[in-house]
């Protein structure tokens, strides 16, 4: 595995001059993320480069920096096998190279390069692939020539934050009011759909928060007679009736043999076993404090390879029951934190957690319900209407 890996970096970073064919890419973009794939890649293989930025140079050294947009962005794979060492190479530039485990136990391989680009500012691109050194081999000549193309196209861009999935703006706008709250009237308790069991994380097969196919979250609300949805939205802002009505495909049954979950479609013969975990309700009247954040993401391929990372989005919250989010692609004032709105807004108001369930308030009038859960022990990732942000 110490060849695989060192030889994974090597064609990552290196040219190689014996390649007989030119690689072919296909490629998904928006705004500041590219992703690429090989065009004759076969299904259930797995080899991605994708590339951020340009970064904005806030004067930290380049190792410090890379190794803080390594971590960040290594989180939303998998946690890594070994420790990050990083190495020099040519053209103002490091990188890394490791592995780690998904969540069905598969291993996989990645390597981070970045650097400076020549107007001064940063970058960063990744590589993930399975562990085949065949694969490897057929690919790794076509890496350098990509990332040079990459570079050269990064300089017509905008430059960007890379945490801006968390906004640290939109945290620090909120702060400066925190002690304005426009209608002092205590928020009331409104009550989620009848008949909640609890809500669940279940593992399915999707695009994951990085961008490839393979293991991820979902999360489904049961009730207590016997009944599951994934139509999390609607059931919170609808009800019961409307989502069955208007997304019957999003319904089935649940039930438990010997400790494991099974589901089964409303107009299924089969059950089929899931892994899962209870999502924790909030407590009545629970206060957060602090900054969530997630990269939505969308896919045009069958196994992942043309899939386009999104805009950032962020939803802050106080001690005092104030919240603000930041957001792109999202619509707001039909309850579907999750929409399809193109446009970029930033809003305030208060929010009043009970429960499975989580009532906004905006400071213009308008308010919905959600769907709230914590998806982890810690407490340190959250659910609103399914969407994990963290």
């Amino acid at each position: 595995m110490k060849i695989l890996s060192r030889l994974l970096i090597i064609l990552f970073f290196l040219s190689i001059k014996t390649i007989s064919a030119q690689i072919e890419w296909k490629t998904e973009n928006q705004n500041n993320t590219n992703i690429y794939w090989p065009k004759d890649l076969s299904k259930g293989k797995v080899f991605q480069v994708t590339s951020f930025g340009p970064f904005k140079n806030q004067g930290s050294k380049l190792e410090s920096w890379f190794l803080n947009a390594v971590k960040s962005q290594q989180v939303t794979h998998g946690k890594p096998l070994k420790k990050w060492i990083i190495k020099p190479e040519k053209g103002n530039a490091i990188s890394t190279v490791n592995s780690f485990v998904n969540s069905v136990g598969k291993k996989m391989e990645v390597a981070y390069q970045g650097g400076t680009l020549s107007d001064g500012r940063l970058y960063l691109t990744q590589l993930i692939s399975s562990s085949d050194l065949v694969l490897l081999m057929k690919y790794g000549a076509g890496l350098e020539p990509l990332i040079e193309k990459i570079k050269s196209k990064m300089l017509n861009n905008s430059s960007i934050d890379f945490n801006d999935k968390k906004d640290i703006a939109l945290e620090n706008s909120l702060e400066k009011t925190k002690n304005f709250i426009p209608n002092k009237e205590e928020l009331k308790v409104v009550k989620g759909p009848k008949g909640i069991k609890n809500m669940r994380g279940i593992i399915v097969y999707g695009i994951q928060p990085g961008g490839l196919y393979g293991p991820t979250s979902d999360v489904i609300v049961t009730f207590t007679d016997g009944s599951y949805t994934s139509d999390i939205k609607r059931v919170f802002s609808k009800g019961v009736a409307t989502s069955k009505k208007e997304k019957p495909n999003r319904w089935g049954y649940w039930s438990l043999k010997n400790g494991a979950l099974e589901l089964k479609g409303a107009s299924g013969k089969t059950w089929n076993t899931y892994g899962d975990w209870i999502a924790k309700p909030g407590s009545k009247g629970l206060k957060l404090n602090g900054c969530y954040g997630n990269i939505t993401s969308s896919s045009s391929s069958d196994y992942g390879g043309g899939t386009t990372v999104g805009n950032a989005s962020s939803w802050c919250f106080k001690p005092n029951g104030r919240f603000a989010h930041s957001s792109t692609g999202f619509a707001t004032a039909s309850g579907d934190v999750r929409g399809a709105s193109a446009s970029s807004n930033k809003s305030r108001g208060r929010y009043l957690i009970d429960g499975y369930t989580i009532r906004f308030v905006y400071d213009s009038g308008t308010e919905f319900i959600a769907g709230f859960c914590f998806l982890n022990e810690k407490k340190s990732h959250i659910a609103i209407n399914g969407q994990r942000y963290y």
